[in-house]
């Protein structure tokens, strides 16, 4: 099969590869689409915590099932899927209150020999795998892994619905979380980034207003929910200033380097400070309802799009910066080939 294969730092090579066969308990997958994460980002310059090079990337994907491996359940060949970025190990404390997302022993796609999705093939378990409605075309599939981790970061704030929401950073989950804001009630919402690149991408999301972060003085202030989804230094410290007092803070952006925070505003102005990671299956159902009956439309966030074979390009535009929303790959169109 074909893969983009992330053979040192910064460098993507066009590879014919070994097919994956599913083993008891998998699902081999034929990829339609795949968007490119900032996680994918960081892995290609060398910067993320635990993935690294030589591997396949990807992760936010839509496909259909080709083949069905042993003892699996509820799938079948032809199913069209999305997926999660793991498969969590159903056994732990926080896999038994559903809050998958906080396994530790979870698995990982593009870590420890389990190759990603930039390829016309990947292998899934069932637990990660999510089916999708005849009304979400495959684009829209591959945007629903990065919309729920913008709902589950959202909803864990109380202050969203009616109130006023600052989204800090507009990549890929930036938006995400705005289109969720948006969604679940915000009375309004402005978006924060460096420069104004974003500002039309921002307000066709939905947003009331964007302003340049680089301006402290049009920063805004006051906020009840501020959703920090950039891990710039001072990130933070920002979103402090930018809430109201007995406000919320939810972080949702990783981060390259320790941060120095002063916690003495916080403290001081009763700030609740939360923070998200990844999302569950309640966050993937809830999004893929949103899409099959037309309640959002994310389909603004899709930027750029690119062959599989032009992976490196893609990962090169997004690396750059600009105006960049969400960049997607197409693998393969139809449901040809076992």
């Amino acid at each position: 099969m074909a893969a983009a294969v992330l053979s040192r730092d910064r460098v993507i090579e066009h590879r014919s590869v070994d097919r994956p066969e599913p083993g008891p308990g998998e699902l081999l997958v034929r990829v339609s689409r795949t968007g490119i994460c900032g996680s994918d980002l960081a892995t290609y310059a060398g910067h993320h915590p635990y993935k690294t090079a030589p591997v396949v990337l990807g992760h936010e994907l839509s496909g259909h099932v080709v083949r069905v491996g042993a003892d699996v359940e509820g799938f079948a060949e032809g199913d069209r899927v999305c997926s999660a970025a793991f498969s969590h190990c159903g056994e732990c404390v926080d896999c038994a209150a559903g809050a998958t997302n906080r396994c530790t022993s979870r698995l990982n796609l593009s870590h420890l020999g389990w190759e990603g999705s930039f390829a016309e093939y990947v292998l899934l378990r069932p637990n990660m795998a999510f089916r999708l409605p005849a009304e979400v075309d495959d684009e829209l599939g591959a945007l629903v892994e990065p919309l729920s981790i913008g709902l589950h970061a959202v909803r864990l704030a109380t202050g969203v619905a009616g109130g006023d929401v600052a989204v800090l950073g507009t990549g890929g989950i930036g938006l995400s979380c705005l289109v969720a804001a948006v969604r679940l009630g915000a009375r309004a919402v402005t978006c924060v980034d460096i420069g104004t690149q974003k500002r039309a991408l921002a307000l066709e999301l939905g947003a009331e207003s964007f302003v340049d972060g680089a301006d402290p003085g049009a920063v805004p202030t006051g906020a009840d929910v501020v959703l920090v989804a950039s891990g710039h230094p001072g990130a933070l410290a920002q979103a402090a200033a930018m809430t109201r007092p007995g406000g919320e803070v939810v972080v949702v952006s990783y981060f390259d380097r320790p941060q120095d925070v002063d916690l003495n505003p916080l403290v001081s102005q009763e700030v609740v400070v939360r923070f998200s990671a990844l999302s569950t299956a309640a966050d993937f159902t809830e999004v893929i309802g949103w899409l099959e009956r037309g309640e959002v439309d994310p389909r603004p966030m899709v930027t750029h799009r690119f062959p599989l074979a032009a992976a490196d390009e893609a990962m090169r535009v997004l690396a750059k910066g600009g105006p960049v929303g969400k960049v997607v790959l197409a693998v393969s169109d139809g449901r040809g080939g076992r």
